[in-house]
């Protein structure tokens, strides 16, 4: 799975990999070689101590707790308008346009079990449709809006803060 991870802290990192490829000149002229093997590239930026990860696969909210309970942590809790914003540089555009988070009806709380006061619910959610696991839009700013749990969207992710 191709993954994007961002490290928030004092300092946190957006990594990504790419082919290991190398230009070179031989007899017959030029020629590009690639290697399996990747290169891992990070850049510094500023934040909380938590990693996000975007995963492309899409996944119904349930299968993408588990996948995220077992390669990481859990599903993304987004805390504060910073998280909301970095959570937005790693999936929209690449993957999808929608992408699960952490957060669903049981009065409202996220999978980790963490609570927080914060919401970035977009005009008119959540709307109460019988709509029980929470998308980010990353259309609209990254609102959020409540859906049925058995779609499959690609998702988001968090782990320690390491990239």
């Amino acid at each position: 799975m191709s993954e994007v991870r961002i490290l928030t802290s004092d300092v946190f990192l957006l990594c990504f990999s790419l082919p290991l490829c190398f230009h070179y000149s031989d007899v017959d002229g030029w020629d590009v070689v690639c290697y399996a093997a990747s290169t891992l590239l990070c850049a510094s930026f500023s934040g909380s101590d938590v990693t996000f990860v975007s995963i492309k696969t899409s996944m119904t909210w349930t299968q993408a707790q588990s996948y995220c309970r077992a390669h990481h942590t859990d599903l993304a809790s987004v805390r504060n308008m910073t998280e909301n914003q970095k959570i937005q540089v790693i999936l929209p555009g690449v993957y999808s346009i929608w992408g699960w988070i952490g957060l669903f009806r049981d009065s409202w709380k996220w999978s980790d079990g963490s609570t927080s006061s914060f919401s970035f619910w977009k005009n008119g959610q959540p709307d109460n449709n019988y709509e029980t696991c929470v998308a980010a839009d990353f259309s609209q700013s990254g609102t959020w809006e409540d859906w049925p749990c058995d779609l499959k969207r690609a998702f988001i992710c968090y782990g320690p803060g390491e990239c």
